[in-house]
């Protein structure tokens, strides 16, 4: 199996996450595929550390590779799930999105309750 190209360069913002990679490819999905990029603050998706092919945002727990990118993948519902926790704990979401159709189910795209 063929090693995933490093990333070079991290692009995050209220409607994206990219990455630009070693071999010039610049490759990017909606945030909203990451519940826990799409609820931090700014300050928060800014506060990343790059690791070759993945990158990890210490104060969120949230680590991304390539491959995922490259997958199209969004971010686990046990995750999405704890991301919408977090925002309703911190006061970002009202409480009431902790119910059947909460922010995790629609960020995630997924038909049920999570």
């Amino acid at each position: 199996m063929q090693t995933p190209p490093a990333i070079t360069d991290v692009l995050v913002n209220d409607e994206l996450l990219g990455f630009h990679l070693e071999d010039g490819r610049f490759i990017s999905l909606p945030v909203a595929f990451y519940p826990t990029l799409a609820l931090a603050t700014a300050e928060e998706r800014g506060r990343f550390e790059i690791n070759g092919s993945s990158v990890y945002w210490p104060e969120l727990d949230a680590d991304i590779g390539v491959e995922g990118l490259l997958a199209g993948a969004r971010e686990h519902h046990h995750y999405a799930r704890k991301a919408v926790e977090r925002a309703v704990r911190l006061g970002r979401l009202p409480r009431d999105r902790l119910g059947k159709k909460s922010a995790a189910t629609r960020l995630t795209g997924r038909g049920h309750a999570l």
